[in-house]
């Protein structure tokens, strides 16, 4: 099973590089386009925007300038990057992509959480034909497919290169353990039924602990209930709540089971249960760091997401507790209903006010697939940030700390299964095993290509979201005098005021247009 998956993870797709006449394997090939590039020219500084904290340990610098020799020799070009830090991070990329003053070429974009949409109708992201593509990004135009390339185009052009050669899988679950399961009489946590008796059993027979130290601030839960009840597919680039999609069941009409029908009564019922019961604090203010709290046995579960969960939750505990199991129940599980990470969740555009986009395109084509530039930009330089193991996986080298030796570089937007390294820290084998039920039931991102965030639909969204960010913490935690049938009442009637059926209506016309 393990050796399957791997081969999934890990598959090699070398037919555009044997189509186009590649001596070696991860050696980017010479090109038309770099035949008429003139050396004798200063070389071109290409800025990538990213997001994430500008590092300040000189490390990123050094693993760049080691890239830049590479690019200056093979395309006479140079990489810098421009950082848009976490803190408020879509305001302030939202100001970076459109300013006139900042001077960027390639910009790291998401369909589903950093505005691709409207940044594309704002006119931001310039238009790539398919000839400027074939020409100055060979190698990628050619490992992307046509209906591939339509998911990243507006109004018949393209404006997105998609992240389509990378598996990686961020829905969202419960960790728990495996010894608390069975003493509450589980051989697994399942369901949300079973999640109810895995606390109820916790509560009962371990009074010190905290079954989830909650602190109240997310929605996730409550879209995961939602998406576990029914086969609700939800719309992700409209609010991180999720809160327009459809039933796989009966396509072809947007729905909002936070507006209409019982699971969300269900759910507060539950929540309501849960709360009376002791499953959080009372005083939810006072809440502590949950994760630090699960590797201490203080607290039952951890609610995150797979790629969280084998590659920090697992070898986490493993040191912590290492007598202790973990499972991952991961929310959809009863329904079936778990999506693959959208292609354009992590996607490339070039700046429309680049001066160099054809060489900002050719310095992307190469990042993506020259296994030596790949690998400093991903990881670093081999010996300082990471040492490779006999069989091939990737450790840190003795002595070294993240924030003396660690570069950030954030290049979440061209990966390649293919030349990525498996990390020896990670706990592969739960992966492995979890990965092969999920592709059992796992369907497309079935939104990919639908401009649904468009300005119109965005301007409207804020009283809808403050309504949301009123009501769903209350509803998620149960901490409200009036019944859960009242409560749920009053947050329907509150989104009616501020037009969520009118809003619906005008999503529903875009989804026809399709």
């Amino acid at each position: 099973m393990s050796k399957r998956i791997a081969a999934i993870l890990l598959v090699i797709t070398m037919l555009g590089l044997v189509a186009c006449g590649a001596e070696e394997k991860g050696h980017y090939l010479h090109s038309k386009a770099a035949d008429e590039i003139d050396f004798g020219e200063d070389p071109v500084t290409i800025t990538y925007l990213t997001i994430g904290d500008k590092p300040t340990n000189g490390r990123t610098e050094e693993a760049i300038e080691k890239l830049n020799k590479i690019l200056v020799k093979r395309l006479n070009a140079k990489l810098d990057i421009f950082y848009v830090g976490w803190n408020d991070y879509l305001r302030n990329y939202n100001r970076a992509v459109s300013s006139d003053d900042i001077s960027i070429d390639l910009v790291a974009t998401g369909t589903d959480w950093l505005d691709a949409w409207p940044n594309i109708i704002n006119g931001n992201f310039m238009p790539l034909s398919e000839d400027m593509l074939r020409e100055y990004c060979g190698i990628t135009y050619t490992n992307v497919t046509k209906s591939q390339w339509q998911d990243g185009s507006y109004d018949g052009n393209i404006y997105l290169i998609p992240e389509n050669e990378y598996t990686q899988w961020t829905n969202h679950g419960f960790v728990y353990r495996k010894d608390l399961a069975e003493e509450a009489g589980l051989s697994e946590v399942a369901s949300w039924d079973d999640l109810d008796t895995y606390f109820r059993s916790v509560v009962a027979n371990h009074p010190d602990m905290i079954p989830w130290d909650n602190n109240g601030n997310s929605g996730i839960a409550t879209l995961g209930y939602l998406m576990s009840t029914k086969r609700y597919v939800p719309i992700y680039e409209l609010t991180t709540y999720g809160i327009w999609g459809e039933d796989l069941d009966h396509k072809g009409k947007i729905i909002s089971p936070y507006y209409t029908g019982n699971e969300l009564i269900e759910y507060a019922r539950l929540m309501k249960e849960w709360n009376e019961l002791g499953v959080w604090r009372q005083n939810l203010t006072l809440a502590g760091d949950n994760e630090e709290e699960f590797y201490r046995g203080e607290t039952s579960v951890i609610q995150h997401h797979t790629q969280n969960y084998y590659t920090i939750i697992e070898p986490s505990m493993k040191l912590s507790m290492p007598e202790v199991k973990l499972g991952f129940y991961w929310f959809g599980r009863e329904s079936g209903t778990l999506m693959r990470v959208s292609n354009l969740h992590g996607a490339m555009a070039v700046s429309a006010r680049s001066k160099n986009p054809e060489r900002a395109l050719m310095v992307y084509d190469m990042l993506r697939n020259d296994e030596e530039c790949y690998r400093l930009l991903r990881f670093g330089i081999e010996g300082v940030q990471y040492e490779l193991t006999p069989d091939g996986r990737l450790e840190k080298p003795s002595g070294y700390n993240e924030s003396k030796d660690g570069i950030v570089t954030n290049f979440w937007w061209g990966r390649r299964d293919e030349y990525e390294i498996p990390d020896s820290g990670y706990s592969w084998d739960e992966y492995y095993s979890l990965v092969d039920s999920y592709e059992h039931v796992a369907v497309d991102y079935p939104w990919d290509g639908v401009p649904f965030s468009t300005p119109q639909i965005n301007a409207q969204l804020g009283p809808i979201v403050e309504v949301f960010d009123k009501y769903i913490p209350q509803i998620a935690t149960g901490q409200y005098s009036e019944s859960p049938e009242k409560k749920v009442a009053e947050f329907r009637a509150e989104l009616m005021k501020v037009g969520f059926e009118r809003i619906t209506g005008q999503i529903q016309r875009i989804y026809n247009a399709q």
